[in-house]
C-alpha cells in the first residue's frame, strides 16, 4: 500500500516529536545553566540576616550523567557574585560514592566570605560511606547533620535527610539563642510544613529537580516523596521562607525538559522594602 505524504507527516509528528524532545532535553537543556537571583524578605525578628547573600546548589547526582563543566560554570559564577554563604542541599551522588572525588575537586574552588556548608540528600544517606564527609571537608565544605554553625548575627544549620536519615531539629538548634535567625539546609522541601521554629528565617532545599521533565502549561510531571508540595522556587509562610532549587544534575535519564539546571543566588532583604 502506498503511503501518502500526509501519512508520512503524521507519522513524523507522532514518532519524531518525542525523539526531538529527548534530543533537545539531553543535548541542550540539561547543559544550560540558569542563574536565578531572588530577593528573600526578612522581618524585623530576623534583622541579623539583612544583606546576607546565599548561593544554593543541589542534586548533582554526579555519578549519574554528571556534568563537571556545568558545575564549574556555577562555581565561577558564585565566586564572581561575592556570596557570604554557599549551601549545598544534598544528593551529591545517586549510588556510587567514587564520583565524590571529581565533584569535590570542582567544589574546592568555591570562595564564599563565610563558608560553604552541605547537608545530605536521600541518595547520599542510602549509599553513605565515610568518603562523603571526608571529601567534602577536604573541599572546604562543612557537612551539617543535625548541626549548626554560629556567626555573630545569624546561624547556619543543616538537618539530616528526612527520607534516609534521622533528622532532629531540637538537637540541631539546641545551642542557638531564641533571638538569633537561622538559615536552614534540609534536602526535602516538604519538611517546611513539619515545624514552626521562629528562628528559621529561610529553609533551602533541593530533592525535586523541579520535576526534571515538565509539560507545557502543566509543570512537573512526576515529583518525589517529600517533594510534592513545593516543586521549585520561593515560598513564604508568615515570617519564614523556603527556596527550592531545581538542582544541577539529572537522575535516571540524562535529560531535562522545560526545567533547566539552576544555581540560585538568594539575597536577604528587609521585608518592608518593596
Amino acid at each position: 500500500m502506498k503511503t501518502s505524504r500526509r501519512d508520512w507527516l503524521l507519522r513524523l509528528a507522532f514518532y519524531g516529536t518525542p525523539v526531538a524532545g529527548f534530543s533537545y532535553g539531553s543535548l541542550i537543556e540539561k547543559n544550560f545553566l540558569t542563574v536565578n537571583r531572588t530577593d528573600i524578605p526578612v522581618s524585623g525578628d530576623h534583622s541579623g540576616l539583612r544583606g546576607i547573600k546565599v548561593a544554593l546548589m543541589a542534586d548533582f547526582h554526579h555519578d549519574d550523567y554528571g556534568n563537571e563543566a556545568l558545575i564549574r560554570r556555577a562555581v565561577q559564577t558564585i565566586n564572581k557574585e561575592g556570596v557570604d554563604v554557599v549551601m549545598l542541599a544534598g544528593d551529591y551522588i545517586s549510588d556510587k560514592t567514587e564520583a565524590m572525588e571529581s565533584l569535590c575537586s570542582v567544589l574546592s574552588e568555591l570562595r564564599p566570605r563565610l563558608g560553604s556548608f552541605g547537608v545530605l540528600g536521600n541518595h547520599d544517606g542510602w549509599h553513605f560511606d565515610e568518603s562523603i564527609p571526608r571529601l567534602l571537608e577536604q573541599a572546604g565544605v562543612r557537612l551539617l547533620i543535625n548541626d549548626t554553625v554560629e556567626f555573630d548575627e545569624f546561624a547556619v544549620g543543616g538537618m539530616d535527610s528526612y527520607w534516609a536519615g534521622r533528622p532532629d531539629m531540637n538537637f540541631g538548634l539546641r545551642s542557638i539563642s531564641k533571638d538569633k535567625p537561622v538559615i536552614l539546609g534540609w534536602h526535602e522541601p516538604d519538611t517546611f510544613d513539619y515545624y514552626q521554629d521562629p528562628r528559621v528565617a529561610l529553609q533551602v532545599s533541593g530533592h525535586t529537580h523541579g520535576g526534571q521533565i515538565c509539560a507545557p502549561l502543566y509543570g512537573p510531571i512526576l515529583l518525589p516523596r517529600y517533594g510534592r508540595n513545593y516543586p521549585f522556587g520561593h515560598y513564604q509562610k508568615h515570617n519564614r521562607s523556603l527556596y527550592v532549587t531545581r538542582g544541577m544534575g539529572t537522575l535516571d535519564i540524562p535529560a531535562r525538559f522545560l526545567c533547566t539546571p539552576e544555581l540560585a543566588i538568594l539575597t536577604l532583604r528587609d521585608s518592608s522594602i518593596t
